[in-house]
């Protein structure tokens, strides 16, 4: 499992290691709708989301970050 967080420190998401989202679907939407960054806590690299999380937010059960 891998962990997203924000500047803060404090924990945004939680996906598989192949980047399924699987926790924290809402806080990631609102980090990302509002332009913070978000990094991965093991490496600290900054996530970058694809065009298919925004095209399926309002549906989607599993989204890749």
């Amino acid at each position: 499992m891998k962990i997203i967080i924000n500047q803060a420190g404090e924990i945004i998401a939680k996906t598989t290691d192949d980047g399924i989202l699987i926790g924290g679907h809402h806080r990631l939407s609102l980090a990302a709708s509002t332009g913070q960054p978000m990094f991965w806590k093991d490496t600290g690299e900054q996530v970058t989301l694809d065009a298919a999380f925004f095209r399926q937010l309002g549906g989607a059960h599993r989204l890749n970050a």
